[in-house]
């Protein structure tokens, strides 16, 4: 999937760079987040692809590093900000030792895969956030899944899978984190027609 997500890294960037100044719902979260990370306190954004929500935050002073496992995606966030520091890693898999951030910011990077595989993503984002971490998230919310060949005329092989927000909350909690904020709200006009779910969640000390 990844190959496919460098294939379309550039339309990518052309069609999400500006999302946000679509979704007031979206910007309300990320500010009331944003005030929530300690001044200085460096944040993950996992799948961030060319990075838009995490210039958001950094525009609100947030020290924001930009990661994924698209190597174009990441080439199409320097092309919007060279100076935006960058992390080619997995989101289940990241090169940062224990405790090394204080936020994780991941959105729409949980929607590929069963869901049997975010308990292990979830045990790493435990072990990378330091104790009273904040992780917040969107996905699409449901049941079932989306199947894509084409994108924008460019030939791609994504399945973006629905998620339940009951269930999601619940693989968080197992994995040492209590659950401040989930809402789910339905799609604005210009996007895809699915519901939205957005989690915000707080790392505890241990998963005893």
């Amino acid at each position: 999937m990844t190959t496919s997500f460098d294939r379309v890294a550039d339309l990518y960037r052309r069609q999400f760079a500006d999302e946000l100044d679509r979704k007031p719902f979206d910007r309300r979260l990320l500010d009331r987040v944003a005030r929530r990370f300690p001044t200085g306190a460096p944040v993950l954004e996992v799948g961030s692809g060319p990075a838009q929500v995490g210039a958001y935050l950094r525009a609100r002073g947030v020290p924001v590093i930009a990661s994924d496992a698209s190597v174009g995606q990441l080439r199409e966030a320097l092309a919007l900000d060279p100076t935006r520091p960058v992390l080619a890693a997995d989101l289940g898999g990241l090169p940062a030792r224990a405790g090394a951030f204080a936020g994780i910011v991941a959105f729409y990077c949980l929607i590929y895969g069963p869901a049997e595989h975010l308990g292990g993503v979830f045990a790493e984002w435990h072990r990378a956030l330091r104790p009273g971490g904040v992780a917040v998230m969107a996905v699409h919310a449901g049941e079932g899944t989306i199947h894509f060949e084409e994108w924008f005329g460019r030939t791609v092989d994504v399945t973006i899978v629905l998620r339940d927000p009951d269930a999601l909350a619940a693989q968080l909690e197992s994995n040492g984190f209590a659950v401040d904020e989930r809402t789910v709200r339905p799609p604005y006009d210009d996007e895809h027609q699915t519901d939205r779910c957005y989690v915000v969640a707080t790392r505890a000390e241990s998963t005893s």
